[in-house]
């Protein structure tokens, strides 16, 4: 069963005014419900459909964690800005979003395994024919997501090793950066394949994806520290939405890919 937007912003507002819930596994069995945020502006990972419903395919990642764990799930919508901020002050348990594993976060945050990966790589504009890889942003206009370790991190990592773009803009989601990209306003995006592929698939002929990916990151779920209860949990039940195939199931469905869960590994890297 989804979640309703509506549902979503009314539980937001009530979490920002209560910071300090987050929790370990026991706390959250007695509570009888997993807060997870997520941005639902992520598609295919995290969006709305036409239903004004949060699907994708981190949610099914969420419901079936939340299942495992015997609580209810609860999704905070948010912007990915102040997602892992609210995470840190503990106004939620996890977060489900695309959030990839790097060593800066594992400082601050515990990880689950990983069930998912972001392969970042570029996106131009379908007729830019001269933009064949990120050493040919150089002198262009460029889109990614504001502050995502997919997007705007690498973006300015590609930036600074191949020379300075015409301009750069931030976007909160997929959905307004690529709108831009099919109008004209940017010629190339810096975002995982994923995504890129969830548009070129609906939009064909609007972008294409260019050159090899620039890196490739594990997702995990994150989490206080110190949660080791939790941790355990979720990571079992990880385990058991590959060995079931849900996770390969899941990537065919929303990213068009086989085999997904072979690309993933059982360690956090």
């Amino acid at each position: 069963m989804r979640i309703r937007v509506a549902l979503l912003f009314a539980l937001g507002s009530m979490l920002l005014a209560a910071p300090g819930l987050a929790a370990d596994l026991p706390a959250i069995k007695q509570r009888g419900h997993l807060i997870a945020a997520t941005s639902g502006n992520l598609p295919p990972v995290t969006f709305l459909n036409e239903r004004n419903e949060l699907v994708g395919y981190d949610i099914e990642v969420a419901e079936f964690i939340a299942k495992h764990l015997g609580v209810r799930l609860d999704l905070v919508r948010l912007d990915w800005k102040g997602i892992l901020p609210g995470l840190q002050t503990g106004r939620f348990d996890v977060v489900f979003s695309n959030v990839n594993i790097t060593p800066e976060r594992k400082e601050i945050f515990d990880y689950s395994i990983p069930y998912s990966r972001s392969a970042v790589v570029v996106v131009a504009k379908g007729n830019v024919t001269d933009i064949k890889g990120p050493n040919d942003l150089k002198g262009r206009t460029v889109g990614a997501i504001s502050g995502g370790m997919d997007g705007e991190i690498p973006a300015k990592a590609i930036e600074k090793e191949h020379g300075a773009f015409k301009s750069f803009k931030g976007y909160a989601g997929y959905a307004e950066m690529f709108a831009d990209m099919e109008i004209g306003r940017i010629e190339a995006a810096v975002a995982p394949d994923t995504a890129a592929a969830n548009f070129i698939k609906d939009k064909p002929g609007v972008a294409r994806i260019v050159g090899k990916p620039y890196v490739v990151r594990y997702v995990g779920v994150p989490m206080q520290k110190p949660a080791p209860e939790l941790k355990q949990k979720i990571d079992e039940a990880i385990r058991a939405m590959r060995k079931e195939g849900l996770l390969d199931r899941w990537a065919k469905r929303y990213f068009g890919l086989d085999k997904f869960s072979d690309q993933l590994i059982d360690r956090v890297p």
